[in-house]
């Protein structure tokens, strides 16, 4: 066998050929764990996979289609390598970046001349690049081809290609080694170079070991297909010609705490409630004074790289909830691009927790023909479960109504009496924001379980210019009598679970704006019900958990602001540093 690549060398070539920035992201990790097959899933036909030693086996049966062996985990940017031997006559292949919906779906393609077309992708099809393997006499193994979409990619015809195809042994162990990052991916079989493809229409999906189907031919019923030695290296990249202004988000290295070791994802990204305030400000009282390591990510307008809330379709930063213990989101009608929601759908169907704040029960909106339609707040489509998005689905309810009146009534927490004892209500003392009750539908879904309702409380002063609690006060005690029978929850657990995915549990508030965080009751539960969903509940403190505000905290009035005021306001990660 020639010699392999060094990955370095490799990476550098990348550098050299793209305006990009490119590192090692980690170890090298075995995709298979040589026992059994925890993190993979079997999609498409019926062909058998059994385990041989260390080895993994795929054999043909008659009158069952393209069958796939798939990584539950998703990778964008990577260096694949992996070792097969295949029985002549049997055409395989290993995917890379694909995909598989759960509904039909039309999918718009762009050909070599540079045509766009529409093609259906029918439910439960996986289709994405495949890494051809082809013991034929034509011997492409090492081409591209588009499974379930355009076809031929990269074949390895013409003279040019001639080693590549000299490469493959007939009835012996063969290498590949497979270079996807960015819009580039490259082959290399037994060490010669093979495909090398440009293309940008899928950038992230699972790896998946094909055995192709047979139909009815008899002769070709038991033949076998092996892999060996799947080995993944991530990479990240960062584009050149984007984002290149400062940083893209902010982390906090935890200090000492019943979190040490714990990772925690903030995901700000709301044009109202001034996520981009508040969500810092939780990290750093998380990292600071719990010992979780916390990373803040932000809406980061591209072209300039401030954060711009008003800039709906990116968020960087979001490959850290690969390895994260919870997820904590305050985001509203996003509609963030595939590799970013790749990572919040592989989030939540590995069943890890999640902690909702406000605007999250309407955190994404996408147009009906995304791939990510479901997760819109108004979704009502054929996927039943996804019925209003991932607010219902995941955190129990969507955008229903303010219940209360915006910047005029606020909202007083009352503990349901059933649930003082709640580990999440440990020292949490008075409940108050100067936003209103958001109305749900009663009773919430599932296993639902409220623990704060939310009283409508009539402000007493007037409001004058200025004035980031409206003219609101954590002393206004008249209720509204006309919209607390009954009170609308406010603070709620649950569990849920995505199709395809495993159970998670959840905590959910409809407050949470910066303004909001003054209150220490809401700093508390946020910060307890972080302990409560990695595992560490039995760490609350009976009197509750240290919500000091860490540095100075000086937050905004809750608005829209629109026309210029974000590019001259020019906010940059960088502000919400550690001194």
């Amino acid at each position: 066998m020639l010699p392999c690549f060094k990955l370095d060398a490799l990476v550098a070539c990348f550098v050299l050929i793209a305006t990009t920035s490119v590192s090692i992201g980690g170890e090298t990790v075995d995709l298979f764990n040589g026992k059994n097959f925890d993190g993979w899933v079997q999609h498409g036909g019926k062909a058998e996979y059994t385990i041989e030693g260390d080895v993994i086996v795929g054999t043909s049966v008659p009158d069952t289609p393209n069958s796939f062996l798939c990584t539950e985990k998703h990778y964008g940017d990577f260096i694949l390598e992996v070792e097969f031997k295949v029985d002549p006559g049997l055409n395989s292949g290993v995917q890379i970046r694909s995909n598989v919906y759960d509904e039909d779906r039309e999918v718009e393609t762009k050909s070599s001349d540079g045509k766009t077309r529409k093609r259906k992708v029918a439910a439960g099809r996986v289709h994405g690049y495949q890494v051809e393997i082809d013991p034929s006499p034509r011997a492409w193994s090492g081409g591209i081809y588009d499974e379930g979409r355009r076809g031929w990619l990269n074949n390895l015809e013409g003279e040019k290609n001639k080693p590549a195809r000299e490469a493959f042994k007939q009835n012996e162990w063969n290498h590949y080694k497979v270079a996807a990052i960015g819009d580039s991916i490259k082959t290399w079989i037994n060490g010669v170079p093979a495909a090398d493809l440009k293309d940008d229409m899928t950038p992230s999906g699972f790896i998946a070991l094909q055995v192709h189907g047979i139909g009815k031919d008899q002769q070709k019923v038991g033949k076998q297909i092996r892999w060996r030695n799947i080995k993944l290296q991530e990479v990240k990249i960062a584009k050149a010609d984007k984002q290149k202004e400062g940083k893209q988000y902010v982390e906090y290295k935890g200090k000492a705490g019943p979190g040490k070791g714990k990772k925690v994802v903030l995901i700000a990204g709301d044009e109202e409630y001034r996520s981009e305030e508040v969500l810092p400000q939780l990290g750093k009282i998380l990292s600071q004074r719990h010992g979780f390591d916390c990373r803040v990510v932000f809406p980061i307008d591209p072209e300039s790289g401030r954060i711009d809330p008003n800039y709906g379709k990116n968020i960087p930063g979001l490959e850290a909830l690969e390895d994260a213990d919870l997820m904590i989101i305050l985001t509203r009608f996003r509609a963030l691009p595939d590799d970013q929601m790749q990572y919040i759908d592989n989030y939540l169907k590995s069943g890890k927790p999640v902690i909702g704040m406000r605007t999250s029960t309407h955190a994404f909106n996408f147009p009906k023909e995304s791939k990510w339609a479901h997760y819109g707040n108004y979704y009502n489509g054929e996927m039943k479960e996804w019925q209003d998005g991932f607010g219902r689905l995941v955190l129990g309810e969507h955008w229903i109504s303010h219940h209360g009146k915006h910047k005029v009534q606020s909202t007083r927490g009352v503990i349901v009496e059933e649930q003082k004892d709640h580990p999440i209500l440990q020292g949490v003392g008075k409940i108050w924001g100067p936003t209103d009750v958001y109305g749900v539908r009663l009773p919430l879904p599932g296993d639902s379980q409220p623990l704060v309702l939310g009283q409508v409380v009539n402000r007493k002063g007037d409001a004058e210019e200025g004035d980031p609690l409206y003219g609101m006060r954590e002393t206004d005690t008249e209720p509204d009598k006309s919209k607390n029978s009954p009170m609308m929850p406010v603070v709620w657990t649950k569990t849920y679970e995505l199709p395809h995915g495993k159970k998670g549990k959840v905590v959910n508030t409809t407050m949470g704006s910066s303004t909001d965080f003054l209150n220490e009751g809401v700093r508390r539960i946020l910060v307890n019900a972080a302990y409560s969903l990695t595992g560490l509940e039995n760490e609350i403190p009976e009197t509750g958990t240290n919500v000091d505000i860490v540095g100075e905290f000086e937050p905004t009035a809750y608005e829209f602001r629109r026309g210029d005021y974000w590019p001259k306001r020019n906010m940059r990660v960088e502000e919400h540093e550690l001194n």
